[in-house]
Formats: structure tokens, sequence, C-alpha cells
């Protein structure tokens, strides 16, 4: 397939068009008459709206639907003559003369938002669901990929905030993902921002911080309600004057960083008990985006479930999820939401013979059931003050950690493992929740 393809009349500015992209070694395919022909074209097309003025619109709205993913420039002597093309016709519009000027960085422009389109469409595979307020989700996140704002994502655990923070840093190279639970409470600054030599006892050596690795990319600041006040102070400085400073250095450095936060917190609570900061939590919220739970949205179910088994299922084995499962898993109010369903489904796969996945095939844990349905959805429904709210999801958090290890053998590794969770995360909860664990 061609690099580019031209749609213009032999001309001077078609010419210049040929030699510029034949000395950078462009693979170019040259049309001089467009005649409806519908066939699949190159990632980039340039169109000469002079050369098919008769045809314009009906030529463009063809090639858009027959290639939704080319990007395509136009240009004209007169850009205003064209004013009356549709703007979803085309991706970038100039006059010949900022053609002639402009052509190459516009074409790698091009070329990058078409990768970044390809990336993005792979990542966004991964966000399955035909919910109402999934469809709004896709829409919100393809809306954010272009601009270079903060983004804050909020959304109980398991919902998948690092999938969708993953599908917006798609035009990134780097992307650096930071658990701010798993970071003791001491090294925030110098995990974030980096150390010099000797800053500090055991500072033996310069550390580059996760900022500066990311610099010229995304980073991904997961749970960042679990950030201590003094960190949130720097990170404010950060997206205030784009400038990180090393532990022990006398100057600091530039970053272009593109900040994704994410929280599993309701962040505007956060900010009232005085637990996180209200200036910080304005600079991130410049994109809010809020992720449903999976109880909220029960028609995703049966996508999720298919995608799962589709993704766990042994090489030349079917599985078919039967009625009378997927009734049963649209019966559960999921309190571990998406993570909580791809448990259940892999576990399913494991142990099942191929065919019909059957109810008894799901093992759902019933006695978490009762209680995760009640505090999912009654206990939010009520008039409970918030802190009373609060103490008792953290305290149906503390019995479905304290039961999770148990299961484990009172091993916090193999727990960790099972909860998908970094051991350090896992440790620093256990800690801020005043679960006593042993060292397993």
């Amino acid at each position: 397939m061609s690099s580019v393809v031209l749609f213009s009349k032999e001309n001077a500015t078609s010419s210049f068009i040929q030699d510029v992209l034949s000395s950078v070694n462009y693979d170019l395919e040259s049309y001089t008459q467009w005649n409806g022909e519908r066939k699949k074209l190159s990632p980039i097309l340039v169109w000469d709206l002079d050369s098919f003025t008769q045809c314009n619109v009906e030529a463009l709205t063809a090639i858009r639907l027959e290639n939704p993913d080319t990007m395509i420039l136009v240009y004209a002597r007169d850009p205003e003559e064209f004013i009356s093309i549709p703007n979803n016709l085309y991706d970038i519009i100039l006059s010949e003369e900022s053609l002639k000027l402009h052509l190459m960085s516009k074409i790698l422009r091009l070329k990058d938002i078409y990768s970044a389109k390809m990336i993005f469409r792979e990542r966004m595979s991964h966000l399955v669901g035909k919910s109402a307020s999934m469809n709004t989700l896709r829409k919100t996140v393809e809306r954010t990929i272009l601009h270079t704002g903060p983004v804050l994502i909020q959304g109980e655990t398991g919902v998948g905030k690092d999938l969708v923070a993953r599908a917006i840093a798609c035009m990134y190279e780097r992307f650096v993902t930071v658990n701010c639970s798993a970071i003791p409470e001491n090294l925030f600054e110098s995990e974030l921002f980096g150390h010099t030599r000797g800053a500090f006892t055991g500072a033996q050596n310069e550390r580059i911080g996760l900022f500066e690795e990311a610099n010229g990319g995304a980073i991904f600041l997961d749970e960042i309600g679990d950030m201590p006040l003094h960190a949130q102070v720097k990170l404010l400085r950060v997206i205030q004057n784009h400038e990180i400073r090393p532990i022990g250095a006398n100057k600091t450095r530039h970053v272009d960083v593109r900040i994704i936060a994410a929280s599993n917190r309701d962040l505007k609570e956060e900010v009232k008990e005085k637990r996180f900061r209200e200036d910080l939590y304005y600079r991130l919220n410049v994109i809010p985006i809020q992720i449903k739970p999976l109880r909220e949205r029960k028609e995703d179910i049966e996508d999720l479930s298919n995608y799962f088994i589709h993704q766990y299922a042994p090489q030349g084995e079917t599985f078919v999820l039967s009625p009378e499962a997927l009734e049963k898993l649209q019966n559960h109010n999921w309190p571990g939401n998406i993570r909580e369903l791809e448990n259940v489904i892999q576990r399913a796969l494991c142990f099942a013979n191929p065919g019909f996945l059957k109810p008894e095939d799901l093992q759902i844990d019933e006695e978490f059931v009762s209680r995760g349905s009640t505090g999912g959805i009654a206990l939010a429904e009520s008039n409970l003050p918030y802190e009373d709210f609060r103490n008792l999801q953290l305290e149906q958090e503390r019995e479905f950690l304290t039961r999770t290890i148990e299961k484990c053998d009172g091993s916090v590794s193999l727990a960790a493992k099972h909860l998908k969770m970094l051991r350090t995360a896992l440790y620093n909860r256990l800690n801020r929740l005043g679960i006593k664990a042993g060292g397993k």
C-alpha cells in the first residue's frame, strides 16, 4: 500500500508535491481524475480542491465511507472558496502557499494521528460493552487523545481505569505507570522526581525520577487519592510550571509530560475531609472521566464474559455461555467489578469441559455476594451520613482483605497475586486499614 495518494491534475503544485515526497523516499500513487471507483486507499491522501470543483463533496464523501481511517489533507489556491464543504470530510485544509511551506510537517502530523488511531483502536477493543455509558466513555476517550490537558479518571476498583488511561496515552511512545498506593510515604519525592548522589543517607547514586523517565510521553498516577499531602504540593508545582527538582539538586529540570490520574475514591469528598488538596484537584480535573461500576451497566456483562472466554479459553477448545449461566452472572452485583467477572470466567475455564458453560461452572463467593450487594446498592441509596457510609465501606474492605488472606493460608504474597496487586501495595493498604498481617 502506498504511503501517500495524490489526487490532482498536472500542474506546478502537484509537481512540487511529487518532488518533495520522492526526495524523502515516500511511495506516491498519483491520479489526475476521479472516476468514482470504490477501493481501499493508503493511510494518507492529498486532494486538490481546485482540480475537482464539480465533484469534491461526492468524491470525498465516498472516500470517507470506504476508507474511514484514511487521513485526508485538502488544499486550494483560496480555501475560502470551498467553505461549504463539510469539515468532517477532511482532516487538514491548507492554501497552496501554506502547503508549500508546511507539506512535510502536516504529512508527518497525519502519520502520527493515523498511527495513534490504529493503536487507539487496538486499545479501545479492550473497553468492551454496548451500554450507553460505555458508548459515551469511548467517545470521551477518543476526543481526549489529541489534547494535552490533565485527565482525572474516577471509578471503583476493578472498573478498568488503567485500560482507559492506556487508550488515552496511545499518542505517546513513553507511558509510565505509578501506583501511588505502593510507594512508601517517605520515598514519594525521590520516586517521582529523583535525587542526586549524596542527597540523603543511602543515596549512593543519582536517580532519575519517574516524571523525568516519562518526559515526552505520559505518566499515569494510579490511586492518586493515596498520595500524601507533602507530595501533592510537589505535584501541583510540576503541573503549574512543567518543572521538577530532584532531591539535592540546585536547578530545576523542564519536563513535558501528559498527566493522567485515577482514583477509586470520591476526590471531592477527600477535599472536604482535607485529605486531598483542593487546588490540586482542580488542576487534575481538567478532563474528568467517570467510569460506572458493573452493577450499573449489567447489559455489558454478556459482551465482557464472551471477551474473557475468547481471551482465556485453551487453544482449540470452544466455550459458549449458556442462557442460565448468563442469568446467574447478571443477578450478581459484582462488588469487584470487571476484575471479579474476569476472575470468575477464567476460573470456570480452568475446570469446565468444552461446550456450554453452565451455572454450576461459575464459582461465585455467595457469602460475599450478600454483603457485597448490600454495600454496593442498598447502602449507597440509604440516607446514611457520608462518614458512616465511608466507615462501612472501609469495614467491608477490611473483611474482604482479611478473608482473602485467610484463604491464601495467611500469605500476603499469594493474596496480592490473587487480587492482581503489587505485594507492597497490598501491605500499604493493610497498614492504612489497620490490619496486621504476617510476612509471608
